[in-house]
C-alpha cells in the first residue's frame, strides 16, 4: 500500500494540506517539516507513495529530495506563484499556490493510481473503445501542463517514465491521468 507524506516547513500549513487530503478520502501516513524526516520516512516505508512537499523545508531545499529518496516516491511540489520558474526545472508535478482543493486531490490520486492501478480495466477499454492513442496522450499531456505546470517535453517524459516504471503502455498511463 502506498503512503502519502506531507512535508512543509510550516507545520500548520502541512496539517491543513493533510486535512484536505484526508477529507478527500486519502490516507495520509505522516506530516513533517524537514527533509531529513522525509528521507527517514521513505527509508522506513520503502514500498513508495507520494510526497506533497513545499520547495523549501526547515533544514534544506526540497528540490533534491526526489534523488535522495529514490524512485519509489513521487513528489508533488507546492510552489509559490513567484517561484513558478522553478516548476519548469522540476521533473516532478507541481501546483501553484493558492492551491485548488480539487487539483490537489486529483494530482495526488493521479500519482497514486499510476503506480498502483490495475490496468486490466483500462486494457479492456482500449480493446473495446475507439481511442486514438496520440490524442489520448496529448490530452493527458495537456492536463499535466495545465494542472501540474509541466512543459510539453516534461509532460511527455513524465508519461513515458511512469509507463516504463510501471510496465504499462503510454496510452494506459495517459488514460489513468485522464481518469478514463
Amino acid at each position: 500500500m502506498s503512503s502519502i507524506l506531507v512535508a512543509n516547513s510550516n507545520a500548520d500549513y502541512a496539517k491543513k494540506i493533510a486535512a484536505v487530503l484526508r477529507t478527500g478520502g486519502l490516507n495520509v501516513s505522516g506530516v513533517c517539516t524537514t527533509g531529513s524526516q522525509v528521507i527517514d520516512f521513505a527509508n522506513r516505508h520503502y514500498h513508495g507513495g507520494v510526497v506533497v512537499c513545499s520547495v523549501k523545508l526547515m533544514d534544506m531545499p526540497a528540490l533534491n529530495l526526489p534523488r535522495s529518496v529514490g524512485s519509489n516516491y513521487d513528489f508533488l511540489f507546492i510552489v509559490k506563484s513567484q517561484q513558478m520558474d522553478i516548476s519548469e526545472s522540476l521533473s516532478c508535478a507541481s501546483l501553484i499556490m493558492p492551491i485548488n482543493r480539487m487539483d490537489l486531490l486529483s494530482s495526488v490520486n493521479m500519482l497514486l493510481n499510476i503506480s498502483d492501478y490495475s490496468s486490466l480495466t483500462i486494457k479492456k477499454k482500449i480493446a473495446n473503445g475507439n481511442y486514438d492513442e496520440k490524442q489520448v496522450i496529448e490530452q493527458a499531456k495537456n492536463i499535466l501542463m495545465e494542472r501540474n505546470n509541466f512543459t510539453e517535453p516534461q509532460a511527455h517524459r513524465f508519461i513515458q517514465k511512469k509507463s516504463m516504471d510501471s510496465g504499462k503502455k503510454m496510452i494506459e498511463t495517459a488514460m489513468i491521468i485522464l481518469n478514463l
